[in-house]
């Protein structure tokens, strides 16, 4: 990146802490207060006004105003950023072109990224571009064959895609910042700008992307950029809504048109990690691409919608106070379902006899006898009365007592009869069945030369 001068800052923190924008460069007075510095370090700034040029090849044109880095003091000793400052441009390009697997190559000062998908998010149907667009066969790549994972879960293209579009955001999406950027597809001769291949989050710029859609123009994958703004969920779909007012140019109600991500209840762990408020970058797979839909109510406008089928299609981030962003993620893997399980055929041979029959110590013990459960104990009944406690009657007030009487004399009874013991009759022998007739068997030809 030396090729080319550093990114241009659009923002900046005066001495008394106010942030402070490129727009207000050259105003009399100026709203700001002296020394400016970084809005994310200490390293000093100074304001750059709108300037006309002249490029090296003898072209006219104008720079824009822009904060830049102070020189450093010590000679020969390139200005940047103080660590761990997010606005390092250098570091973080090497940064994402280091994680990239070899997807993102740093070229004269820029950074290309070679945008290597799965052919498809579900299936194993080969790439095939739209018609029109120049061919080329897909490089025998084993990234476009297999998706590799990183930390976090996402495939090192779509990885370096957010982590672009983040670096992008921090200088305010800068077109002179924007230009360093392009993407190579695997289906497509010359590489395309970052513009044609990200689109949004200016309303403006995902314009031209609903035009594409409308028109059927959209030559390869696209993602988009937004920020989740409202959530829906039913019993068949979940939509989230990730940006708003795009400019269609038909009459009004159909004047403006919103993006959406939508998923069955299938794949609705896709968007359960979002929450409104989120930044999001939702990539377009070689079979699922961004479409319109045209609601059938009246006062609804279109809707470009991508209905994602892979976890790599979505990585989500969230932004602090501070404009620092953390760093991106993706939903879970979608399980895959388990498939029907293949019955073996048995096999003809038997399995032979062991050569030796088991011993004693190797046989089953048997099972102890089962004994019947206990019966559960009978549940106590409800507390009987007291009985009440006797009388006492003095003994002075009891009455005489009668005369005592012999008992009667007692017979003893005679002894009960002895039955004899009842014995089951004998049950009828059981037909036996008659021996088999023995059939006389043809001598063999052995006992038939013997007899001779």
């Amino acid at each position: 990146m030396a090729d080319r001068q550093s990114f241009k800052l659009q923002q900046a923190r005066d001495k008394n802490g106010l942030v402070i924008s490129a727009r207000q460069i050259g105003q009399v007075p100026e709203p700001f207060t002296r020394p400016l510095r970084c809005p994310y370090c200490e390293h000093e700034v100074i304001a750059q006004p709108e300037q006309p040029r002249i490029s090296k090849k003898g072209k006219p044109f104008t720079r824009g105003a822009h904060f830049a880095l102070a020189k450093e003091k010590e000679k020969g000793r390139a200005a940047e950023h103080l660590a761990p400052c997010p606005l390092r441009t250098d570091h973080t390009v090497h940064a994402i072109a280091r994680a990239s697997q070899g997807l993102a190559e740093l070229r004269s000062g820029g950074l290309q990224l070679r945008l290597v998908l799965a052919p498809t998010s579900d299936t194993k149907a080969p790439l095939l571009p739209p018609a029109g667009s120049p061919l080329l066969a897909p490089p025998a790549d084993p990234v476009n064959l297999k998706i590799h994972s990183v930390d976090p879960a996402l495939p090192p293209a779509v990885t370096s895609a957010a982590r672009i579009a983040q670096l992008l955001a921090l200088y305010g999406d800068d077109p002179e910042n924007v230009e360093r950027f392009t993407v190579k597809h695997p289906g497509l001769r010359t590489p395309v700008p970052w513009t044609d291949f990200c689109f949004g989050p200016e309303p403006g710029h995902l314009a031209r992307l609903y035009q594409q859609v409308a028109s059927g123009t959209v030559r390869h994958p696209v993602a988009v950029l937004g920020q989740v703004t409202q959530i829906r969920t039913t019993d068949t779909t979940t939509s989230c809504r990730i940006a708003t007012n795009i400019p269609t140019g038909l009459p009004t109600p159909l004047a403006h048109a919103e993006v959406y991500l939508r998923v069955g209840s299938d794949h609705r762990p896709l968007l359960e990690p979002l929450a409104e408020g989120a930044r999001v970058l939702a990539l377009a797979a070689p079979d699922v691409a961004f479409k319109l839909w045209k609601p059938d109510r009246e006062g609804l406008g279109h809707q470009v919608v991508l209905w994602p089928r892979a976890h790599w299609q979505i990585a989500h981030w969230n932004v602090d106070g501070a404009g620092i962003p953390t760093a991106p993620r993706s939903p879970s893997p979608l399980s895959e379902p388990v498939g029907p399980r293949t019955r073996r055929r048995p096999s003809s041979a038997r399995p032979a006899a062991p050569a030796h029959p088991p011993t004693s110590s190797h046989r089953p013990t048997p099972a102890p006898p089962t004994t019947a459960p206990p019966l559960p104990a009978a549940a106590p009944g409800p507390p009987q009365p007291a009985a009440p406690a006797p009388e006492v009657i003095p003994a002075s007030e009891a009455a005489p007592a009668p005369p005592a009487v012999p008992p009667p004399p007692v017979t003893p009874l005679p002894p009960a009869p002895v039955e004899p013991p009842v014995v089951p009759p004998a049950a009828p022998p059981q037909p036996v069945a008659p021996p088999a007739e023995r059939r006389n068997r043809r001598p063999g030809f052995l006992a038939r030369w013997r007899r001779r």
